[in-house]
């Protein structure tokens, strides 16, 4: 304790800059206990960069995953999550990077696990429930927020530890979120947990046979297997058998109460048994669904009706829904009409390829119909139109983010923005085709509240005889509007008319943007160049986060440099250059 003492000490005396040098050397364990002197010498961007480089070095194929990464991780939290699960499973390329004991490593990083992830085809997992591991459990139940089970079916030869693990941290612990992925929904494990949503039997007795170790995991899995019935059983008898195997290590007082599970993420063929289920489920708030294979049309027929009788519950808290790879007529006005109260709901609509769709019924609201709808997230495939989708946007007064991708008739949906949904704050329009667009996109920002537009895959210039024609009235008219303050153009092939976004920030009316996306749209170094170059003649004096990622900048590195170097005082830059090593470190992130 004393050495520890006298290391801190010294480290606190070396000056700024030879602690940013020494970070890139440090191992994971050092990095840790020198974070704290090196956020006071205010080094802690340079602390975040090599965290992120950790990450990297931990994920070989990191670049797969760049893309769902956000720039402002937390990048120390995701890389001792990361490193946690590699020693758990006992990955071997891992090895080289340990300083000690699985055993101490996992201890370090325990803390700063949020999502645990539990797969049969790495058992390691099932090591949490050993007698030398229990301190851990016991560190994960304070900092474990999501757990996810991968192919639970492979599980039922550990199932007396797995049953453990996830009673300690379900019940004993934080844990508000599940995710069940590749894990039938008929296994034994869903009626353990249905209690945890709401659903029949809130407390788990310890009965009389708490003593019996009699291992029943094969007479389970006889009833409950993929060959068994076609609903779980939610009956008494399978939480007392389930829970007698553990209750004497967690109960002093002969019961244990079940934890409250808030938000359920399933993956499955199937709607029919969760149809079954969700009118219990009152404490749920958010439930996303995605079928491994297509969900038809009878199947989320019976869903909606599920729903409907959940919601006419007045003890129902459900108010975020997300259903993925589901196909329905009128689905997007059939599930608000059941669940009226929804804040969050996100479809992503896919139509048989070798199905002809027919116009649905128009569901006509009442004229003083009033949605509770916030946010809408659409995803169709791109011979898709949503049915009513206007008559949706008109009666949710309160929507503030609308992220829409892949749907025809954009021009429609734009029109009607500014008057049925004056308090929108969030636009995302993704892979839809606004070439015929441009007078709309200007009257909307012209007359809108907007802080967040995106328009991606857009095809924005697919149609400009003179690419100015629409980009001057565009960076003008989303320069006067001061609400804005993120604009992405991602992917839209903006090439040498990126250097014209850079009037965003023209001096006499400079726009309040802190967020500029224009990763994707084949900006060459010349280009990159002569955009700093306005830039630098602008002066902007508020800096912003300039996204250049996935641009061909190292067809000449020099010309790039120099653009980068004129961009600095005004932004912060994100490239994917990862392997760059400069002064220019402070400024720019490298992912």
């Amino acid at each position: 304790m004393k050495c520890q003492y006298q290391n801190a000490t010294m480290t606190i005396y070396l000056p700024a800059s030879l602690i940013k040098d020494l970070l890139p050397l440090l191992s994971i364990f050092h990095l840790d206990r020198i974070e704290k002197v090196a956020i006071f010498k205010k080094v802690s961007h340079s602390l975040q960069c090599t965290w992120a480089a950790k990450w990297r070095e931990l994920n070989p194929t990191w670049r797969c995953k760049l893309k769902f990464m956000h720039p402002e991780q937390n990048w120390k939290q995701k890389c001792l999550e990361c490193l946690f699960h590699m020693v758990l499973f006992r990955k071997t390329h891992v090895q080289s990077l340990l300083w000690s004991s699985d055993c101490v490593v996992l201890s370090l990083c325990a803390e700063h696990v949020q999502v645990l992830s539990l797969t049969a085809s790495l058992r390691g997992g099932c090591r949490l429930a050993s007698e030398d591991l229990r301190p851990i459990l016991s560190i994960l139940e304070k900092s474990v927020r999501s757990l996810r089970l991968f192919d639970a079916v492979a599980l039922k030869h550990e199932h007396k530890d797995i049953m453990f693990i996830l009673h300690r941290l379900l019940d004993h612990g934080s844990v508000t979120e599940v995710v069940l992925k590749r894990t039938p929904i008929s296994f034994f494990l869903f009626s353990w947990i249905t209690p945890r949503f709401g659903g029949p039997h809130t407390m788990l007795p310890q009965s009389s046979a708490a003593q019996d170790t009699r291992d029943t995991s094969c007479d389970l899995w006889a009833e409950e297997g993929p060959s068994g019935s076609k609903y779980p059983r939610l009956d008494l008898q399978t939480d007392e058998e389930l829970s007698n195997e553990f209750s004497p290590c967690c109960s002093v007082n002969g019961q244990c109460s079940v934890g409250r599970i808030r938000s359920l993420d399933l993956e499955l063929c199937s709607l029919t048994t969760l149809s079954c289920l969700l009118p219990s489920w009152l404490w749920l708030h958010s439930l996303h669904v995605y079928g491994s294979q297509p969900l038809w049309e009878e199947d989320v027929a019976n869903f909606i009706k599920s729903l409907k009788k959940l919601f006419l519950n007045p003890c129902c808290s459900l108010r975020d829904l997300s259903m993925g790879n589901v196909f329905g007529q009128n689905l997007l006005a059939s599930l608000l009409t059941a669940c009226p109260t929804l804040l969050s709901l996100s479809l992503d609509i896919n139509m048989p390829r070798n199905k002809r769709t027919t116009s649905g019924q128009n569901l006509n609201f009442k004229p003083d119909t009033e949605l509770c709808l916030e946010n809408l997230y659409i995803k169709s495939t791109e011979i898709q139109t949503v049915d009513n989708f206007p008559a949706v946007l008109q009666h949710a007064p309160n929507l503030s983010s609308l992220h829409i991708t892949g749907i025809r008739q954009a021009h429609l949906l734009l029109d009607i923005l500014p008057d049925s949904n004056p308090l929108l704050k969030v636009l995302i329009l993704e892979d839809i085709n606004l070439a015929d667009c441009h007078q709309e996109i200007i009257h909307l920002l012209n007359n809108s509240i907007l802080e967040e537009l995106s328009l991606k895959d857009c095809r924005l210039l697919e149609k400009c005889t003179e690419r100015k024609d629409f980009l001057v009235p565009f960076v003008e008219a989303a320069r006067g509007l001061c609400s804005l303050h993120s604009l992405s153009l991602s992917q839209n092939r903006l090439a040498t008319s990126a250097i014209d976004i850079a009037d965003l920030f023209f001096e006499d009316c400079p726009s309040k943007i802190s967020n500029l996306d224009l990763s994707s749209n084949f900006i060459l170094p010349a280009d990159l160049l002569e955009f700093s170059q306005r830039i630098e003649t602008y002066h902007p004096t508020q800096r912003f986060k300039l996204d250049l990622r996935f641009n061909p900048l190292d067809r000449d590195p020099k010309v790039k440099n120099q653009a980068i170097k004129k961009l600095l005082p005004f932004c912060n830059i994100l490239t994917d250059d990862w392997n760059s090593r400069s002064t220019m470190a402070d400024h720019v992130s490298v992912m």
